[in-house]
C-alpha cells in the first residue's frame, strides 16, 4: 500500500459529439489542480409509516450525479488557455511597423490620448502651423508601449489640435475576447507519475464540457490562476473517466 502524490503533464483537445478530436491538442503549462469529484447521488425513498417499522426505507431509488472535473493552471503563456479561462476565444493580432508623418489629433490640456499605434518612438507634436515643435516631457509625456500621450499641465500644449508625428515597430500577438464562448468540449488527457512509488498514472476524459470558474484578477499581487469546471460527459463505449495505474 502507498499514497498518492501525482505529478502530471496534462492537455486538452476539443472533440464532437462522438469524442473525435476536431483539433490539436494544446499542453496545459504548469496545471496546479486536476480534480475529479464523484458527487453524492439523488436519493429517492419510501419510507414507512406502519407502526412496527415508522421511519425505516422500504425502497430507494439512487440516481447518480455527473462527474465534475476542475483544471487549473498558474501559466498563462498560452493564449487559447487563457481565453477558455474566460469563456472566451483568441484570434491573431498583428501590427506592421508605420512612419505616421504630422498627424492630426485634437487634445485636452492634462488629459490622455491615444495613437493609431503601438509601441511607438520618436515622437514630436508640433501645433497645425507646424512652426511650433513641444518639448517631451516638458510639455508632454509618452507611454511608448501602449501609444498613449499626454499633454501636461504645465506645459505649452493648450486644448485644441495638434499634429502628431513617430514610428512604430511591428507587433504580433493575439487578442483574447472574452464571454463570447459558454463553454469548451474537450478530451483531457494527463500523462504522469506517481511520486510516493515512482509508478506511472495515465488519466484520461474522453470528453468533458467545461466553463470559466472564478475570476482572474490582472492586477493582484499573486500568479494569476485560470480555472475551468464542468462535468464528464457520457460516450457510448466508453466510461466518462479512466485513471490507469502502470506497473512500469
Amino acid at each position: 500500500m502507498s499514497g498518492i502524490v501525482c505529478a502530471i503533464d496534462v492537455r486538452l483537445a476539443n472533440v464532437d459529439a462522438d469524442g473525435v478530436l476536431t483539433g490539436s491538442y494544446i499542453g496545459v503549462k504548469n496545471p496546479v489542480k486536476l480534480s475529479i469529484t464523484s458527487p453524492e447521488p439523488d436519493r429517492q425513498q419510501r419510507i414507512s409509516k406502519m407502526r412496527d417499522s415508522y421511519g425505516v426505507a422500504l425502497d430507494e431509488i439512487v440516481t447518480p450525479k455527473p462527474t465534475e472535473i476542475e483544471l487549473s493552471t498558474d501559466d498563462t503563456g498560452d493564449a487559447e488557455v487563457l481565453a477558455w479561462a474566460l469563456n472566451g476565444g483568441s484570434s491573431a493580432f498583428s501590427q506592421s511597423s508605420a512612419t505616421v508623418t504630422a498627424q492630426a489629433y485634437t487634445v485636452v490640456k492634462g488629459a490622455w490620448f491615444q495613437v493609431a499605434h503601438r509601441k511607438i518612438s520618436s515622437v514630436v507634436i508640433t501645433n497645425t502651423a507646424g512652426t511650433t515643435t513641444y518639448v517631451a516631457n516638458t510639455d508632454y509625456l509618452v507611454e511608448p508601449v501602449s501609444g498613449w500621450i499626454k499633454p501636461t499641465t504645465a506645459g505649452a500644449i493648450a486644448s485644441g489640435s495638434v499634429k502628431v508625428s513617430y514610428a512604430a515597430a511591428a507587433l504580433t500577438g493575439s487578442t483574447i475576447k472574452a464571454g463570447t464562448t459558454p463553454n469548451i468540449v474537450v478530451q483531457i488527457s494527463g500523462e504522469g507519475k506517481n511520486l510516493a512509488t515512482g509508478l506511472p498514472v495515465r488519466i484520461l476524459v474522453p470528453r468533458a464540457s467545461l466553463s470559466a470558474n472564478g475570476a482572474l484578477d490582472l492586477i493582484g499581487s499573486d500568479f494569476i490562476v485560470t480555472s475551468l469546471k464542468g462535468s464528464a460527459l457520457k460516450i457510448t463505449g466508453r466510461e466518462t473517466v479512466e485513471i490507469d495505474y502502470l506497473d512500469a
